[in-house]
């Protein structure tokens, strides 16, 4: 995992109590069972962590942790942040 899906895998784990063997880079979050809440609060963790604007609807478009970590690549955020 690169360092921004590690980061959102760490906050689904730290903060949504998810646990950590069930959080995979690829996992979807239907999978993980992820209501729209979760995910609002997810892209707000997001957007100021990395000062980007990432909606939740952008986020359960790209489905899955490493995806949404290319989208945040996408946005201009670097692999390294």
């Amino acid at each position: 995992m690169n360092s921004l899906a590690q980061y959102i895998a760490d906050t689904l784990t730290a903060k949504f109590d998810i646990p950590a063997e069930f959080v995979d880079a690829s996992t979807s979050y239907e999978a993980l069972e992820l209501d729209s809440l979760v995910l609002v609060e997810l892209a707000v963790i997001l957007t100021r962590e990395y000062g980007v604007e990432i909606t939740d609807d952008e986020i359960k478009d790209a489905q899955t942790i490493e995806n949404t970590a290319e989208l945040l690549l996408q946005k201009g955020v670097g692999a390294a942040a």
